[in-house]
């Protein structure tokens, strides 16, 4: 099963939220996930597979 980045944002603001309650620090806090997922070093995520 593939995702795409669209759904995992989907997926991700919408968990967040959920969570949260407040549509901007749910938009802050999905940014966020996508900048670390997205700037991890190579290496890092191939050791976290």
């Amino acid at each position: 099963m593939t995702t795409s980045l669209g759904e995992l944002i989907s997926t991700l603001y919408e968990h967040f939220l959920a969570q949260y309650g407040d549509e901007e620090l749910a938009s802050v806090a999905t940014a966020a996930v996508v900048n670390d997922l997205l700037t991890k070093p190579v290496a890092a995520r191939e050791e976290a597979a």
